[in-house]
């Protein structure tokens, strides 16, 4: 069992399958994992099963590139231009780099105006609005109003970026996942129950995407 261990001064021990099946464990440094690793064995089983039932559905698809919910050809090209298909799509590039830079001006136009949108509706301030290639969220804020939105949110339908847009904002009224917050956002966001699922389904596409992964490691 591959077996990730983070030993760190914490008082609950947190324990995670990760999208490409590995377990992840955060412990105290004198905790004993591996008792805690066999006595979850059948958790753990159960979960890298649903992950990889999830992940049959874009099975074959890996090395596409997972954009607004569809599927896309990559081709190399002079130009940046997406072409939709009626099964799959075609984005031409120029380099990694020029396809990151385009996806980002992308998404950033997107999340001006649903950000400016909502917090109008909300009628709350916000700080910067950041793009990142973030490793373990969607998105964040910080204290000082700030948003940060992981590039890889283009690989979700338009629909869930803005379930995150909503979610991010209510934040910066309630900074936890108290009763409060997730009544404030079923205001504003009925579905959310479904969207939280679908997120979750994603991540792990996005984690298994190669072409995401590629763009991610770009410094």
């Amino acid at each position: 069992m591959n077996v990730v261990v983070e030993r760190k001064n914490v008082r609950n021990v947190r324990i995670q399958v990760l999208a490409d099946g590995k377990v992840r464990v955060v412990a105290p440094p004198d905790f004993d994992v591996d008792s805690f690793i066999s006595k979850h064995a059948d958790w753990i089983k159960k979960k890298r099963a649903e992950i990889e039932s999830l992940a049959e559905e874009i099975k074959g698809k890996e090395r596409m590139l997972l954009l607004n919910g569809k599927f896309y050809h990559l081709v190399k090209d002079s130009g940046f231009e997406i072409k939709e298909g009626e099964e799959v799509g075609v984005v031409k590039y120029y380099s990694l780099r020029n396809l990151k830079r385009n996806l980002a001006s992308i998404l950033r136009e997107e999340l001006k105006r649903n950000v400016s949108f909502y917090s109008r509706l909300l009628g709350i301030n916000y700080g910067r609005i950041f793009i990142k290639m973030q490793k373990t969220k969607w998105a964040s804020c910080s204290s000082k109003g700030n948003l940060s939105f992981n590039l890889a949110s283009l690989a979700l339908p338009e629909k869930l970026r803005e379930y995150i847009v909503v979610h991010e904002l209510v934040h910066l009224l309630e900074p936890k996942h108290s009763r409060l917050f997730w009544e404030t956002v079923g205001f504003y966001y009925p579905e959310y129950e479904e969207a939280e699922r679908e997120l979750k389904k994603y991540w792990i596409f996005v984690e298994r995407n190669e072409v995401w992964r590629m763009l991610r490691a770009l410094k």
